[in-house]
């Protein structure tokens, strides 16, 4: 049986700051218009769906060569009605500030805030097929009833995989791609993911009480 891996960060330390401050600005401004879950959408669409298949675009906002004039009237031929005037106006208020190759890293960080108000758990899955609407649900109640919180499921397509699918929760990943099909989930699979993150958290629980006991000392 495969064990679960950790994945290193992707972020340096600088972008993960600025993330969690933009994130922070753009779910309370949001959250005041009961936008806050709709926005952290419209912001992950915007990244997969424009920026991902649109490089040329990306790289224009993010060039330090490029006018910020030239960046919003970019944005604006773009987006204007295609998108919310408050996540439009956010996104030129990046630019503005030049920050907008944190991008990514405020989407992270908004989805990790936005699931910290609402008491849920990003959950990414890796698939070689689109999943079912019953698969997708069953691996979606399956996780909740495992991990004790309400799970948001991601699923990418990964074409390289046989197989299964690969789980991710936090750092930990299991790889459960096996050739039997999308339909014939092994509920061991998952239940090794609840039992690595929950040991996971136990050790991080254990560190943090021994250093606190320490410094009482």
């Amino acid at each position: 049986m495969s064990e679960p891996v950790r994945q290193p960060t992707v972020f340096d330390s600088g972008q993960e700051h600025l993330g969690q401050q933009y994130a922070r600005a753009l779910l309370g401004a949001a959250a005041r218009d009961g936008q806050a879950a709709a926005v952290v959408e419209e912001l992950d669409a915007f990244i997969t769906e424009v920026l991902d298949v649109a490089p040329r675009l990306e790289a224009a906002l993010t060039s330090p060569r490029v006018p910020a004039a030239a960046k919003l009237g970019l944005l604006d031929k773009a987006l204007a009605g295609r998108m919310s005037v408050s996540l439009l106006n956010f996104l030129k208020v990046v630019c503005r500030h030049r920050r907008f190759a944190c991008l990514r890293a405020i989407r992270k960080a908004a989805r990790q805030q936005l699931n910290e108000w609402e008491g849920r758990v990003d959950v990414q899955v890796r698939t070689p097929a689109p999943l079912s609407e019953a698969v997708h649900e069953l691996v979606t109640r399956r996780l909740e009833s495992l991990l004790g919180k309400r799970v948001h499921l991601v699923v990418r397509l990964d074409e390289s995989l046989i197989g299964g699918l690969v789980i991710r929760v936090g750092d930990m990943v299991y790889d459960a791609s096996v050739a039997r099909g999308l339909s014939r989930l092994r509920e061991s699979a998952l239940d090794e993911v609840a039992r690595a993150v929950r040991e996971s958290l136990d050790r991080f629980a254990s560190a943090g009480s021994a250093a606190y006991t320490g410094s009482e000392a």
